[in-house]
């Protein structure tokens, strides 16, 4: 809808790009495209928006607005409303696998979701009418939004070299102005900033995944290796710190308990083996937080994030999801990106009501900083709410971080923020501080010789 906008333009109309609140650049309508005044020439207006000098943000239709103060995006998206389905179209893929096969659709007018079975958590197929988990919440997710509570807070500050902290780039063709991304820490790199700092000379587009540097490489590496262990056994010191109680749910006594931990990451796995795993963390995160709506594109921030999708604006390819499975029931979950060594974030995380406050999530936890604290990770930052911040501050260390560190941090990393949260950081403990206690190494002994073993495969 974004170019079916320009139908409903008037020729001549006056468009102006705008960032930070103010006027950068002004053109005029002129058939599909912005006729600028820089160069009285009618460009696309990606290129309306190089010429602003904001061309790594790639974002012209939400920054181009016209005399009244509308983007170009708020109108196509209205001239979406205007525009009804004459028949409904479902869609050939699962709304949360992205994958095809058989599929079952929503009976809810104008929605065009299908599912998997397994996806849908539904043992067969519904004998009456069946509404998705969309649907049935819609109310809910309309109060939240009108709170304001479900909208990511983008950050503008993104989209420039890490070296030299410029905004241009070449998209066409390769050269020095090309800009590199790294698939690990996703920083944005011009190829000739690195050959002038000695990182790396590039005289072509590398072919598969490219790394800024060997710690970003090793550290894909390492993550890869664990997504590939699968389940793995908690230490007995983290075993301490949950409170088994026999009469739990599924649970029929302490010696039957089976408690794992493990990484995936929707990229690595074989979905046809973890679509249940999916399924239940997917439950998880939506039992407590329900569906986070994306504004941009109306979908779901969770199942972007939890899928590892690339969606506009945002690439979750590199998120992955951490479990605490007892006798194979998902008990907590948490998402988390690294971003090479200087940080890493944890979006989201879950436990099952009937688990809560027992101890479980801190075991994982544990298990998470310690990979990262062998990988030489620095820190963890979070998004936390009011409410939450004792929690976080207290049990697990977090302090309250500044804003002058968060826009730091937000200069060069896609972290996640939500309206309405606080962002907490934590130091990430290293290997060698940890050795220095003796008592505090050997109780962690089995996790450290497994990450550490890892590092040096």
């Amino acid at each position: 809808m974004h170019k079916a906008v320009f139908g409903e333009l008037a020729e001549g109309a006056e468009l102006s790009y705008r960032a930070h609140g103010k006027k950068l650049l002004v053109g005029h309508k002129v058939g599909n495209g912005i006729r600028c005044t820089c160069c009285n020439t009618v460009v696309s207006p990606s290129r309306f928006e190089a010429h602003a000098g904001c061309a790594s943000r790639r974002k012209p239709y939400l920054q181009i607005y016209t005399s009244n103060m509308v983007s170009l995006h708020q109108l196509s998206i209205d001239l979406l409303k205007k525009r009804s389905l004459s028949t409904k179209e479902h869609v050939d893929l699962c709304s949360l696998c992205s994958n095809g096969g058989d599929l079952i659709s929503c009976d809810r007018d104008k929605c065009t979701r299908a599912f998997h079975l397994k996806c849908a958590r539904l043992p067969r197929i519904p004998s009456g009418l069946w509404y998705c988990k969309y649907c049935e919440n819609e109310t809910q997710e309309n109060k939240d939004v009108d709170q304001g509570r479900s909208f990511l807070v983008e950050h503008d500050e993104g989209g420039q070299c890490a070296l030299c902290g410029g905004h241009d780039f070449i998209k066409d063709v390769f050269g020095p102005r090309t800009v590199m991304i790294c698939d690990q820490c996703e920083k944005e790199y011009h190829v000739e900033c690195l050959k002038d700092h000695n990182k790396q000379n590039l005289e072509k587009l590398p072919e598969g995944k490219w790394f800024c540097c060997s710690d970003c490489d090793h550290i894909h590496n390492v993550l890869v290796k664990y997504v590939a262990r699968g389940e793995m056994n908690l230490p007995d010191s983290l075993l301490s710190l949950i409170e088994k109680k026999p009469e739990e749910k599924g649970i029929e006594s302490e010696a039957g308990l089976d408690i794992k931990w493990r990484v995936f990451n929707e990229n690595l796995v074989d979905h046809n083996e973890t679509m249940s795993l999916f399924s239940n963390v997917d439950d998880i995160f939506h039992e407590q937080f329900g569906p986070i709506v994306n504004p941009t594109t109306a979908g779901d921030f969770i199942e972007e994030m939890l899928y590892g999708k690339k969606v506009k604006d945002h690439d979750f390819r590199g998120m992955y999801c951490a479990v605490l499975t007892i006798n194979q029931m998902v008990v907590c979950a948490c998402l988390f990106r690294v971003f090479g060594q200087e940080v890493a974030e944890l979006p989201l995380v879950a436990t099952r009501k009937d688990y809560q406050r027992k101890g479980y999530f801190r075991s994982l936890f544990s298990c998470i900083e310690r990979m990262l604290g062998c990988l030489k990770v620095k820190n963890f930052v979070l998004p936390a709410t009011r409410e939450a911040k004792s929690l976080w501050t207290t049990k697990f260390g977090f302090s309250r971080l500044g804003r002058e560190k968060i826009n730091n941090y937000q200069k060069y990393n896609n972290i996640m923020a939500f309206k309405g949260t606080l962002f907490l950081q934590k130091p990430i403990p290293q290997l060698q501080k940890i050795q220095q206690h003796s008592s505090i190494s050997r109780n962690i002994l089995s996790l450290e010789a497994y990450s550490c073993a890892e590092m040096r495969a």
